[in-house]
């Protein structure tokens, strides 16, 4: 009989039903011990129904509340409405009908009973005139996903406790799930009511709730409306641009964010936004202007500052992003994240000297630890102290851990150890079997590298072996060939890559050049490079190739022109 829910609530009805000397007991004994007692039935209940019973939940801890109210006298005075819709007089204490309604409620919601649970919890909210008994119902109704029960149970929150903020939220969320604006309109304008009495930001609440109208234009029109009265409103505005960029309309987006920030100057929220809506529209240069005239106006904010240099670094300025990053480590000296960045912009500046300081001073902070060691690894790689690299390699755990190993064999190869590498790599593939691919590439690249062709060519074809479906295996092992005048391998190889993705253009133009290059079959090459043209027709490499199989077929003005245009799109 474990595991059947109904039998439990059959047995629990004839137990709390039929014993009357219990219900006795409970209405006579003093309230502030009638809490007690419904806590034991609760930790008695696994013992008599089932001991599978899932832990506690949200539901449990509302309910006890609830009964606390009851033990405390602190119930609604107001008159109820039972189940079957005939209003009587709200019974006051441990009833049978409200420890039943309470204890089959919580039974139903662990058990996902979700209508079971709605309709008991309903029952107990009216009994008891209990807000959050009516909030477990709403909650059981949602889980129910049938709008008539949501509005019974959302009705009944409101009735009990008209100013709840997470009642009216809901409330506002079923009516614009039902796109009913106007019923929403009300329940949203009491939420921002009550949020700013509550010191919260009822306006961003408002325009996550609206983001579920469509299409998003009505949304915008709905934030309006709600805004409208609060011209002066640093939030009202600020969650206006929220809604206005998830509808597009970016142009009023970025004046609603201004708008914000004007409004409250030391508020970075709206301006962080603003600077990333321009970066998103991809309009970089105002992004820029916009975020030097807030640094210039706040100097000593860090967010603006962080926000300045990760910009820095995306444009590749790294020297101007370290003289900020240093300003900025002027204040807080021990800070890890700029101690981190001013190490890493080092490193990419090829300022081992600094790079070795700023890593060594993140260890001494006691943070990022492994990102440290990692780091401290490539300085002494890059000065060519390989064992003290390799030491700080192997401290390496988290993220870095792989990588921090490959780099291990990537040393004990230029130090000759080759066979050493390749068990490194052999060993890492056993650990990191999801990494296998990967692994089977840089192992093959470490021997192309030391112009190990043949092994490196039978790498591949272990891992083809391995994973005969993949496009990087085929493609690396194709392009091998290419260099060793396999010229059967390449062809087999890219034109699988070719049948199961037709648009992969770096095969279509691999196959397409080869053959121009080292065949007579130029028509054919011509084709395949026409093909990866019509989908990269910007590509510098697919432009050389069309260039040479002009030239190949003898067509020299195209030729140049093609080569040309390659040559004036690279670096």
């Amino acid at each position: 009989m474990c595991g059947q829910s109904s039998f439990l609530v059959w047995n629990w009805e004839v137990i709390l039903t039929s014993n009357l000397k219990l219900t006795i007991y409970v209405n006579h004994i003093p309230m502030r011990r009638r809490l007690h007692l419904v806590v034991l039935v609760f930790l008695w209940l696994p013992i008599a129904g089932c001991a599978d019973l899932p832990g506690r939940n949200d539901a449990f801890a509302l309910s006890m509340a609830a009964a606390k109210q009851l033990s405390t006298g602190d119930s609604k005075d107001r008159p109820a409405g039972g189940a079957d819709g005939v209003e009587r007089e709200p019974e006051t204490g441990l009833t049978p009908d409200l420890v039943y309604a309470v204890l089959v409620g919580q039974i139903a919601a662990e058990r996902g009973n979700h209508r079971m649970a709605f309709t008991h919890f309903l029952e107990g909210a009216r009994l008891a005139r209990d807000p959050e008994l009516a909030e477990l119902a709403t909650r059981s109704a949602l889980l129910l996903d049938e709008a008539d029960a949501v509005q019974q149970a959302i009705d009944a929150w409101l009735e009990l406790e008209p100013d709840s903020l997470g009642a009216h939220q809901i409330a506002a969320y079923v009516r614009l799930d039902a796109d009913d604006v106007e019923g929403a309109l009300a329940h949203l304008r009491k939420l921002i009511a009550l949020a700013a009495e509550d010191g919260s930001d009822g306006f961003m609440r408002a325009a996550r709730l609206v983001s579920k109208l469509r299409p998003p234009e009505r949304r915008l029109e709905l934030m309006e409306t709600l805004t409208a009265d609060e011209p002066e409103n640093a939030d009202a505005w600020f969650a206006r641009a929220i809604v206005a960029a998830g509808a597009e309309r970016y142009d009023e987006a970025a004046e609603a964010a201004r708008q914000a920030s004007e409004l409250r100057p030391g508020w970075n929220e709206p301006r962080i936004f603003l600077v990333q809506l321009l970066l998103t529209r991809g309009d970089r240069e105002q992004a820029r202007e916009t975020l030097e005239v807030f640094v210039a106006e706040n100097p000593q904010d860090q967010g603006l500052r962080l926000l300045y240099a990760q910009f820095l670094v995306e444009e590749k300025e790294f020297s101007h992003a370290r003289d900020l990053f240093e300003y900025m480590l002027l204040d807080t000296p021990k800070e890890p994240d700029v101690l981190f960045a001013l190490g890493v912009l080092s490193l990419q500046l090829e300022d081992l000297a600094a790079a070795r300081d700023y890593f060594t001073r993140l260890r001494d902070t006691g943070q990022r630890q492994d990102d440290s060691a990692y780091y401290l690894g490539q300085v002494e790689e890059f000065a060519e102290n390989l064992e003290s690299a390799v030491s700080w390699y192997t401290k390496v755990d988290g993220e870095h851990a792989l990588d921090a190993r490959v780099r291990i064999a990537r040393v004990r190869a230029d130090q000759g150890e080759v066979e050493r590498a390749r068990e490194i790599l052999q060993q890492l593939r056993d650990q990191w079997s999801d990494d296998a691919v990967t692994l089977y590439l840089i192992e093959a690249e470490l021997l192309r590298d030391i112009d190990l062709q043949r092994e490196a060519m039978a790498v591949y074809d272990e891992a083809v072996d391995a994973f005969p479906d993949d496009p990087d295996l085929l493609y690396a092992r194709a392009l091998l060939a290419a260099g060793m005048n396999r010229l059967e391998i390449l062809e087999r190889d890219l034109k699988a890559i070719i049948e199961r993705d037709p648009h992969h253009a770096e095969a279509l133009n691999a196959l397409g050049y080869t053959l121009a290059d080292q065949t007579d079959r130029f028509d054919e090459a011509l084709a395949f490079i026409e093909r990866a043209f019509s989908l990269k027709p910007e590509d510098p490499a697919v432009l050389d190739s069309m260039g040479w199989v002009q030239y190949r077929l003898g067509n020299n003005e195209k030729a140049l022109g093609y080569l040309r245009e390659a040559l004036g799109s690279l670096p």
